[in-house]
């Protein structure tokens, strides 16, 4: 579930449910890459025409690979680091909190929020399968679902701003692999924080 990598950090994996069914789009779009060339060259429809279509096909099949492959390489983490969006720490409140580590949250290139550890309320299990998108910011609570689930809940004691959402959210729910490794992980580091709970 967790690996350690530099400077103490701890990595929580979110991919591995996803991983299969992105591996099978994959195929199938590769397998409808190769139906649209035979149909495409059985009608007459031009060379030019053609290969911009296959390209496409083939472009899709491996942005699919591709994510696969960054959603694994850039996982959640917890560890040292001093967490502040935009380099602005008005997202913390009125003052700059200590540099007692983070929570990260990621999804691949897509998304990546950094929280102070030093804001870590409580940590729980909950699984809930609401996902109906990736990134959802509703009334204070931020979802980032994989497979349209999260199984962690984190309550901070102040509002983060979201990056690439217009507002804060004071409750984060993310998917784990682990979710119970994952919930103890962010709670020990919270706890063993200097200004944690």
């Amino acid at each position: 579930m967790t690996r350690r990598s530099a400077g103490h950090t701890r990595s929580i994996g979110y991919a591995k449910e996803q991983s299969p069914m992105m591996a099978v789009l994959s195929c199938v779009l590769l397998g409808e890459t190769t139906g649209v060339d035979v149909l495409l060259r059985g009608i007459g429809v031009p060379s030019v025409i053609r290969f911009v279509v296959l390209a496409l096909d083939a472009a899709s099949a491996a942005a699919a690979l591709v994510m696969i492959v960054l959603c694994a390489r850039r996982p959640h983490t917890v560890g040292p680091g001093c967490a502040a969006p935009s380099g602005s720490w008005r997202s913390w409140g009125s003052s700059a909190p200590a540099c007692s580590g983070e929570l990260r949250l990621r999804y691949g290139p897509l998304f990546d929020l950094r929280v102070p550890l030093s804001l870590v309320t409580s940590v729980r299990v909950e699984r809930r399968y609401d996902g109906t998108r990736l990134l959802r910011l509703s009334e204070g609570e931020l979802s980032l679902a994989v497979s349209a689930q999260t199984n962690v809940v984190v309550e901070l004691a102040e509002p983060v701003r979201v990056p690439r959402q217009a507002g804060e959210a004071r409750r984060l729910r993310f998917f784990a692999d682990d979710p119970v490794a994952a919930a103890r992980l962010v709670s020990e580091a919270a706890a063993s924080s200097p200004t944690g709970p």
